[in-house]
């Protein structure tokens, strides 16, 4: 012991070591002596002590080595991005998102998160149908998911479809630890790792640490728990620690979650948070027994289901592995990188304006960062933002069941979409309907890699609307639901398939050409991002492509990274995720998703559980997809070649867009069970306009002072929160003014009506609405208001006058009294 003491000390004599790091090595031996003086002789203890701090510190440095050479060669990447761009300002944002037109040849971010995202469903198809969620949210097998969860735990279960499905999940873990690592990550390889744990703050808090020690101890594998001092387990197979050794990490364990990191923070004048390349391997420090601990423990103090930690953490692999991919192993240094590097080129050129912008645009790149990295959306208080979240989900649920009436508009974006990247638009469509109908397409589309969204995320398609990312069980229950059972849902999942299934085809088409002679669009589509004359040999080798039978063949990503033999594995991947992420760019232009740029800019840096974070996801709610429509349609006009093309394009999506905004409105009054409206004024074109931009609500004010549930202007543009806010109080508020001036209430019918509209799931779905309001809120209403058919009259007399339209079923009637009127859309009665 005293050599190595005096070892450190000449160290520091000599100037080659601090005397705090001596210090705090010292301490370190010490107690390694001690811990291992109590299975082995003295002397022993000692020597071991000394190779396994050795060896800890060297696995440090090789570890620090790889980041900093990783940070390097991002570095350089960016540099040549930012330096060549044709607008730097613009080129910051697009390594987080790409901007058609914006001649960024480099990645983004978020096209590469979706494609990895993708690319691993596409390896977990038949877990995914087999265990993913069903229209409750719930997973379609319980016990094969908890076996599945057993068998990643190393627990056998004699379950052979358990197996089969857990080395598909561990296949695609240890694909996403490689691609982690290999861009500056350090996460070693554990045998039956399992799953990572998402753990529940609150609860943890609640229960205090005594109880949650108690409970978490005996369940964990110490054997397998790396002490950090030594870089060794705690304790040997099957047992534990000394009890003050174990206390000592449980509680440093139970400070980090409860605090969210800040137990072993300090304040600085520094960015806080550790660098990207860091977290994964520090979220690997529990490990339990065995896969019924993982769930008995989950059920007590977990955050996520099951399957939602299974796929959650995949998922966020892919998200980590593009950050780290396109900005480094410390994106936010990355981005500050790259920021400065556009700063200098603006202010070296005395381009004072392209200063301003590039200065614009950085704070913007930061906030996206945030977004996709999820900072933003941690809740500055937890449970008003839980709350919030959780109402603006229930109003998913009770406004959006007839949101698919209103996605007819997609096609217009659809067939517009692929005649710009080159498709048949007829094909696509006619594909789109075929993957609705058929079984065998969509089984096809399974074996080329295209899974269907909604396997593994129960919330996208409320997430296209709402971008809604935290909120309670019971409201994404209802949300989920209704956009499940509404058809939206498969209508959204069916299309993205189509448009890439039809891509694929394309691509095949091309196969047979060289570079210099494949389609113009195509070629441009390769230019634009990156895809060289050399990848296009290797992708278009006839022993990738993906055989259907009948003489059909089709060029995927997925298949492509699984069959080619040209390559190594890392190769090969970067390629096919170049590829995917090309088609995902295009394709959400033609059926966008709520854009992270727009997100940005609606709300900022604001988190939830604020005052302004929830104010602006209530004006935001529903708006986001509008604008992601209006940004991508706008840029890609910009990004035609001359002044007219750029006409021909506004002509083709103006007149698309209207055509179907006008077919949306007409339906959604037959769901309502009115006859179409008058096609011959203005205020119905108008309506159509804003229908067919994503805004539909707001071509009621065109008819009417109302929205079509009663608000005003201002209550409608701040959101639907507001809305039901409004709904709650008018009523309680004009009663009391009623009883001052001495008259009767209207209690009944408000009850009545606020049923009507604000019924989850009964009130909303396109096919139960009619008949929810004629039979129930109607029923309820005539039950409770003596005056109810006075007022459905009124009502109805003011809708002939808004919108030239009556209704062909009755207010209070129980069944309709006719069919629709179909001829009074060309023209409004005398």
């Amino acid at each position: 012991m005293a050599n190595l003491h005096d070892c450190l000390q000449r160290a520091v004599d000599a100037g080659q070591l601090d005397q705090v790091r001596a210090n705090g090595a010292r301490w370190e031996y010490d107690q390694l002596v001690e811990r291992y003086s109590q299975a082995m002789p003295r002397h022993q203890a000692e020597a071991t002590a000394v190779a396994h701090l050795k060896e800890a510190t060297s696995r440090a440095r090789r570890s620090r080595r790889h980041m900093v050479l990783n940070q390097l060669q991002s570095m350089v990447r960016i540099r040549d991005l930012i330096g060549n761009s044709p607008d730097p300002a613009v080129a910051l944002k697009n390594l987080l998102e790409f901007t058609e037109g914006s001649g960024f040849t480099g990645e983004s971010v978020s096209s590469l998160k979706n494609a990895y995202v993708r690319s691993i469903n596409a390896g977990l198809n038949d877990v995914l149908k087999a265990t993913g969620r069903n229209l409750l949210g719930k997973s379609r097998d319980v016990a094969l998911l908890k076996d599945v969860v057993r068998e990643l735990h190393g627990e056998a279960t004699g379950k052979p479809r358990a197996v089969q499905l857990a080395d598909a999940v561990r296949h695609q873990q240890k694909r996403m630890r490689q691609a982690f690592n290999a861009h500056g990550g350090d996460i070693g390889e554990i045998a039956d790792y399992g799953l990572a744990h998402s753990h529940d703050t609150a609860r943890l808090r609640k229960a205090g640490f005594d109880t949650w020690a108690k409970e978490i101890a005996p369940r964990l594998a110490w054997d397998r728990i790396i002490d950090k001092k030594t870089g060794q387990p705690f304790a040997a197979q099957g047992g534990r620690p000394a009890p003050a050794a174990e206390a000592a990490f449980l509680r440093d364990v139970y400070q980090g979650i409860v605090t969210r990191g800040w137990d072993d923070q300090f304040p600085k004048m520094t960015v806080g948070g550790k660098a990207l390349y860091n977290t994964r391997a520090e979220a690997r420090v529990l490990h339990f027994r065995d896969g019924s601990n993982w769930l008995e423990y989950n059920a007590k103090f977990g955050s996520a289901d099951p399957f939602s930690a299974m796929i959650g953490q995949l998922h966020g692999m892919a998200r980590d592995v593009a950050l780290m991919r396109v900005l480094g192993p410390n994106p936010k240094l990355g981005l500050e990188f790259a920021s400065q590097v556009a700063t200098k080129r603006a202010t070296t050129a005395s381009d004072w304006k392209l200063e301003a912008r590039v200065k614009s645009a950085a704070g913007t790149a930061k906030t996206m960062l945030a977004h996709l990295d999820g900072s933003a959306s941690v809740a500055e208080a937890e449970s008003w933002g839980r709350f919030f979240a959780g109402a603006r989900q229930v109003l998913t649920s009770i406004q959006l069941g007839s949101a698919i009436l209103s996605s007819t508009t997609d096609l217009a974006t659809i067939r517009i979409g692929a005649a710009v990247s080159g498709l048949n638009p007829n094909n696509v469509t006619a594909r789109h309907v075929q993957l609705m109908a058929s079984h065998a397409t969509r089984e096809t589309a399974a074996r080329m890699g295209y899974i269907a969204d909604t396997l593994a995320n129960a919330g996208s398609t409320t997430a296209r609307f709402t971008g809604e990312v935290m909120s309670g069980e019971l409201p994404e229950l209802l949300s989920n639901i209704t956009m499940r059972a509404s058809g939206l849902a498969y209508w959204t999942d069916m299309a993205r398939t189509a448009f890439k299934m039809e891509f694929a085809g394309y691509l095949a088409d091309n196969a047979g050409k060289a570079f210099d002679q494949i389609d113009a669009p195509l070629k441009k589509l390769f230019t634009d991002r990156g895809i060289t004359a050399a990848d296009w040999d290797l992708l278009r080798d006839p022993a990738t492509l993906f055989d259907a039978g009948g003489g059909k063949t089709f060029l995927t990503a997925h298949h492509f990274l699984e069959h080619q033999a040209k390559l190594t594995r890392a190769q090969a991947e970067g390629l096919a995720m170049r590829l995917d992420m090309a088609i995902e760019e295009q394709m959400e232009i033609a059926i966008p998703n709520a854009s992270l740029e727009g997100t940005a800019f609606v709300l900022r840096g604001n988190k939830p559980g604020t005052f302004a974070g929830e104010f602006l996801r209530s004006t935001a709610q529903y708006k986001n997809f509008a604008l992601s429509l209006t940004l991508g349609q706008y840029r890609r006009f910009i990004g035609r070649p001359t002044p007219w093309s750029k006409a021909v394009y506004a002509a083709k999506v103006s007149v698309g867009l209207i055509t179907l905004g006008a077919l949306a409105v007409q339906l959604k009054e037959l769901a309502k069970g009115n006859d179409p409206r008058p096609m011959d004024t203005g205020k119905f074109w108008m309506a159509a306009l804003m229908q067919g931009g994503g805004l539909g609500i707001f071509g009621d004010f065109f008819s009417s002072e109302t929205s079509r549930s009663g608000g005003g202007i201002g209550e409608t543009l701040a959101g639907p929160v507001a809305g039901l806010a409004s709904d709650v109080m008018r009523p309680v508020a004009s009663n009391v003014q009623r009883l001052i001036e001495g008259k009767g209430t209207l209690f009944g019918r408000d009850i009545a009506n606020f049923a009507r509209y604000n019924t989850p799931v009964a009130s909303s779905l396109w096919y139960t609405r009619l008949a929810y309001d004629r039979l129930v809120a109607d029923t309820l209403q005539s039950f409770l208001d003596p005056e109810a058919e006075q007022q459905w009259h009124r009502q109805m007399r003011r809708r002939e006058k808004d919108y030239g339209t009556r209704s062909f079923w009755p207010r209070g009637a129980a069944t309709p009294d006719r069919t629709p009127d179909l001829t009074n859309a060309l023209g409004g009665r005398p």
